[in-house]
């Protein structure tokens, strides 16, 4: 089986295309460049918290600065210090990109696909809530959306050989991440980070994240299904089905698959490796640089188990790896424009604003406030951690002024951060996927608008019960 992702015909008829995703970013930072001509810039003063090590915003230190434009020279050099910005993400989705390359050369992705095709046979649209699930309990956990570029090649096959389409499989990676992500019951990237700030016990209120988690899981299931429903009737309405007519004679899932069993041993180091980094980043406080390696032993070790030779393993990586070179390049565009607006101190200024917005709702709405803030800071600030480390420590007094339960802010800022990342362009590990899937940014907005005003209406939903019940510890 290939899991080789074809790109859109030159020519292939559509009512509208939006520009290659390169051309797209780069013209939302030219954008953001120019603005900082026009904004006025400010800056907060950061202080390191002595208990957590962690550099915190002091609330209290805001200041106007005079304007620093970006210069021509800043806005092309961006570029090159996004890349070093992001260089452990890069790394790691390449590093994972090529060990899931191994793991599929070796047959073990094919079989499980198989597996899943013999088990679900009959009752076929069972498999799209249990791989929402799977995605969505690994990210509430892990935090970790970069991985979504590679999932995205592993279900794909699967997807289009049940009769779904590309924007199918894309929705079952991107939504079922999101939902684990934004309600975050042990997310190390957003909710750790967020309750250290706040000095709320770890992991508190998870009882209520799980009921969010099991709210918006249903609600996203559904509208998958739903949509898979439609395609699966009339094909031609799918925004991608020349593309998947192509796709599916080279995607083709065999049935009845048998691993040998140095194989099959590949397959089990493989799971424990996945497991045991799952511990590492909930127990053992891991990083990127730490999950990367995992998958960089997970990649060899399976590959020498096998049988095969280190050459061997090696082209299998560098297999894995070019699959996914395009969204890992992605990532880069994507963080240009955190850094131009850093350079040019306008992210702040722009932080500065929303609070005091969010301090002007009434005491009854301002979770709400707080959850519409984060949403928009968001769209500078894509990272959960960094949106965590520059905004958290502004709501947290904030929260106290509203009479607000921190455990409700956090809440809402890990709503504000989570939904609206499924339709910005400056999300880089989302953007990255459906790069690699060859699916249009506006075609995917298309589709996932109406599901992220769902989510939105959700969230207040949930908030002002958060509120109301003064979810706690405090």
């Amino acid at each position: 089986m290939s899991t080789q992702i074809s790109r859109p015909h030159i020519g292939e008829k559509k009512n509208f295309r939006l520009p290659h995703v390169f051309v797209l970013l780069t013209i939302v930072a030219l954008i953001v460049a120019l603005l900082t001509y026009f904004v006025p810039a400010g800056t907060y003063e950061r202080v390191v918290d002595e208990v957590s090590g962690r550099t915190l915003v002091d609330a209290n230190s805001f200041h106007y600065l005079d304007k620093t434009p970006i210069t021509p020279m800043q806005f092309i050099t961006a570029f090159t210090r996004a890349f070093k910005n992001a260089a452990s993400m890069i790394f790691m989705t390449l590093v994972v990109g090529g060990a899931f390359g191994i793991i599929n050369a070796l047959g073990i992705i094919p079989a499980v696909l198989s597996a899943v095709m013999k088990k679900f046979e009959n009752q076929k649209f069972l498999v799209i809530p249990l791989l929402v699930l799977v995605l969505a309990l690994f990210d509430s956990f892990m935090g970790a959306p970069e991985l979504c570029i590679v999932f995205l090649p592993m279900i794909l096959p699967l997807v289009l050989n049940l009769g779904w389409d590309t924007m199918t499989a894309c929705a079952i990676v991107i939504c079922g991440n999101c939902v684990g992500y934004s309600t975050g019951m042990g997310n190390p990237f957003t909710t750790i980070i967020a309750q250290k700030i706040c000095e709320l016990p770890l992991y508190s209120g998870m009882w209520y994240r799980a009921i969010c988690f099991a709210v918006f899981y249903a609600v996203a299931a559904l509208y998958i299904m739903r949509y898979a429903r439609k395609v699966e009737r009339n094909p031609s309405m799918s925004r991608t089905f020349h593309n998947d007519e192509r796709r599916r004679s080279d995607m083709k899932v065999e049935t009845g698959i048998r691993l040998p069993h140095r194989v099959k041993l590949a397959g089990f180091f493989t799971l424990l490796c996945f497991i045991f980094n799952i511990v590492g980043v909930i127990r053992l406080g891991w990083d990127l640089a730490e999950m990367t390696g995992l998958f960089l032993v997970m990649g060899v070790g399976a590959g020498a188990i096998s049988g095969r030779t280190l050459t061997q393993t090696c082209e299998m990586f560098m297999n894995g790896a070019r699959e996914i070179l395009q969204g890992a390049l992605v990532m880069c565009c994507a963080r240009t424009i955190t850094i131009l607006m850093a350079d040019s101190n306008t992210m702040d200024m722009l932080v500065y604003v929303l609070s005091k917005l969010a301090s002007a709702f009434p005491e009854v709405l301002a979770i709400l406030g707080i959850f519409f803030v984060a949403m928009l800071v968001n769209f500078p600030i894509p990272s959960g951690s960094g949106e965590a480390t520059v905004l958290v420590p502004l709501l947290s007094p904030l929260a106290d002024i509203l009479g607000v339960s921190k455990q409700a802010t956090i809440l809402a800022f890990q709503f504000g951060d989570g939904w609206s990342n499924t339709i910005y362009p400056t999300n880089a590990s989302y953007m990255a996927t459906l790069a690699v899937a060859g699916v249009d940014w506006t075609d995917w907005v298309v589709f996932q608008f109406p599901l992220c005003c769902l989510w939105t209406t959700l969230s207040v939903v949930m908030l002002c019960i958060a509120q109301w019940i003064n979810l706690g510890p405090f």
